[in-house]
């Protein structure tokens, strides 16, 4: 069923054109007047006001702030003729729940739709609890961006979870080059605004990534990345588990055990150290492993992923395992070339190449992050053939 708007604008010129957007986002327009019509209740089976916002309009502001307070009342999306930082603020601050300005993108406008349908899912069923996932790499280049953005994948589309990627790696995070985005907001915007955070405000910060996900991207300049310290990684980290409805958020901590990572590590469930099959990133894994058990991090699960596993190399799962006093949880095949491949087009190769052997592991991987939400798939083959296919691949 398509989404039922409503339009109030203050010239025709500009009610045709969010009628054209409207309706090329597959939304149906239902009514649509001048802004000196506007009702006293708007709760009349219309899922969206789409309104034309005058600036220096008390009895505009106060109507928007009254409307927004019931919920029994539609969404509210504003469309300003030049947004600013303040005038962004004051829209959050009424209950707007979208801002938009000339011209507004197609994709963008979809998306707010999007999150418009799944706020009112999220309200018609029980969330199950956010979990928080941190990913670690033992040392620089073992693939850990590569495997946190073809997990995000996954977990959104075969599990049908909200997803949200937090890009720790301050200085030099680049996840959204795996997504092929260009992100208008990044953390830093978050961290200067730490004291205000709102639902709405962090919705409008975040890039799409897909459908069911989302990045928070990194810093964009070096110096950025030096005002950020382990206090704000905790309040947000804590504000977004708490309050944004995603059913995972993963983190990507870059290969450092600085002040930064250990709070993240402080608030994730879980924690996938990421290595290499290498004498130097199976050093460094253990390293870290030492670190984390004199810490003993409570309520912190921590696996052993080794990504870019060759079968024909001379080091086996059981020598990793005994050099760690670890299990490996899981391995992932080697193949440097497609990766290579998929990363510098900015295609997940879940996406892309999904009977691929590195995304056969990793749906085996997703799959154990939610055993609970893996697809059933008919006569017992899909997951089973990929269980069995694991068995084999260890030695």
């Amino acid at each position: 069923m398509s989404t039922q708007f409503s339009i109030y604008y203050n010239s025709l010129e500009n009610q045709k054109y969010l009628r054209q957007i409207i309706e090329s986002g597959a939304g149906k327009l239902v009514e649509s007047h001048d802004l000196a019509h506007l009702p006293a209740q708007a709760v009349n089976g219309i899922d969206v006001v789409f309104l034309e916002y005058q600036e220096s309009n008390p009895e505009l502001d106060h109507w928007i702030e009254k409307i927004a307070a019931n919920p029994r009342s539609p969404a509210i999306f504003l469309y300003f003729k030049e947004i600013s930082t303040n005038n962004l603020w004051k829209a959050l601050r009424l209950g707007a729940k979208e801002c938009f300005t000339f011209p507004i993108q197609e994709e963008d406008f979809r998306q707010a739709v999007k999150r418009l349908v799944a706020r009112t899912e999220v309200r018609k069923i029980s969330a199950k609890p956010t979990q928080v996932i941190s990913f670690l790499g033992c040392k620089g280049g073992v693939g850990t961006s590569f495997l946190v953005a073809n997990l995000a994948s996954l977990l959104a589309q075969e599990h049908r979870g909200k997803v949200l990627v937090v890009d720790l790696d301050l200085g030099f995070g680049q996840l959204n080059y795996f997504f092929d985005v260009h992100p208008e907001h990044t953390l830093i915007e978050v961290i200067e605004n730490i004291e205000k955070l709102d639902i709405i405000y962090l919705q409008n910060i975040f890039c799409p990534i897909g459908d069911n996900r989302y990045l928070l991207p990194a810093p964009a300049r070096l110096e950025e990345a030096e005002i950020i310290n382990a206090g704000h990684v905790e309040k947000i980290i804590t504000y977004l588990k708490n309050n944004l409805g995603f059913r995972w958020i993963l983190i990507d901590c870059c290969h450092q055990l600085d002040e930064i990572t250990m709070k993240a590590l402080e608030l994730s469930e879980s924690l996938v150290l990421v290595t290499a099959q290498s004498i130097p990133g199976l050093s460094n894994a253990k390293k870290m492993l030492d670190t984390l058990g004199l810490l003993k991090l409570k309520g912190l699960e921590v696996e052993v992923w080794v990504n870019c596993w060759d079968r024909q190399h001379e080091l086996t799962v059981s020598d990793a395992e005994n050099f760690l006093g670890k299990t490996i949880a899981g391995t992932i095949t080697c193949d440097h070339q497609q990766a290579s491949f998929s990363v510098n087009e900015g295609k997940l190769l879940v996406e892309t190449s999904p009977r691929h052997p590195i995304s056969a592991d990793l749906k085996l991987m997703a799959g154990k992050i939610s055993p609970e939400d893996t697809p059933e798939k008919t006569n017992g083959s899909g997951w089973k053939w990929l269980q069995r296919l694991w068995s084999k691949k260890k030695p």
